[in-house]
């Protein structure tokens, strides 16, 4: 029975040894056609997922480009700090050429009316022309001028102080503020005395007159 018994296990174990290096080739084999499965299928997905990323990063920055210079274009915002200050210094010159332009021409018209003695348009003119460039020297003098000349001492004296704040050769301009000067500090002494005349004698015509022609005279 002993001898029998052993010879069984003899024989198990002996089978046992055969079948295994099967097994084991087989398994084996099996890893082995999976690994290259996955290697045959791996770089594809791979390939694929990265191509695709590469594209829509790529088409996103073209899109951001494009919508970035689009908007500059439709706003005219420039992307740069000095390029924003030089387009605003741009403008600033091209507005103040405009002004004195606008001006110039209105001085021109002025002085044609001033020669033609149509001093009212001359005086209308020369205030637009001030509006457009306040320091306009020659529209200053000619308005201060046309005021002297009809007795306004007040307004010409005014006009004429001002066209002096702007750098000139004129030599007879502190000459014409002088006297004007002058003539302004006599009329208000005028004024008081005359003033006090009508105050006596409300019906003292002349007096009245002369009151009158002097306010208007130093008047603003």
């Amino acid at each position: 029975m002993k001898a029998k018994k052993i010879a069984s296990k003899s024989n198990s174990s002996t089978s046992n040894k055969k079948i295994w290096p099967i097994i084991r080739n087989i398994l084996i084999i099996v890893l082995i056609i999976a690994i290259f499965i996955f290697l045959i299928y791996l770089p594809n997905v791979t390939s694929v997922d990265f191509a695709t990323l590469r594209e829509n990063v790529s088409n996103y920055g073209i899109k951001q480009t494009s919508s970035n210079n689009t908007k500059n274009v439709m706003t005219g915002i420039p992307q740069t700090a000095s390029e924003t200050e030089k387009l605003k210094k741009i403008q600033e010159e091209r507005s103040k050429y405009v002004s004195e332009s606008r001006a110039s021409v209105f001085v021109e018209s002025a002085m044609n009316d001033y020669y033609k003695g149509e001093y009212k348009d001359a005086i209308r003119r020369l205030e637009r022309a001030i509006i457009y460039d306040p320091s306009n020297y020659i529209a200053y003098k000619l308005c201060g001028q046309i005021y002297f000349e009809h007795n306004q001492y007040r307004k010409a004296y005014n006009m004429l102080e001002k066209a002096n704040q702007f750098p000139n050769d004129d030599k007879t301009l502190a000459r014409d503020i002088e006297v004007l000067r002058k003539l302004l500090r006599y009329s208000r002494n005028e004024i008081d005395t005359l003033r006090h005349t009508v105050h006596k004698n409300p019906n003292n015509k002349l007096a009245l007159a002369q009151l009158k022609e002097l306010e208007e005279r130093v008047q603003e």
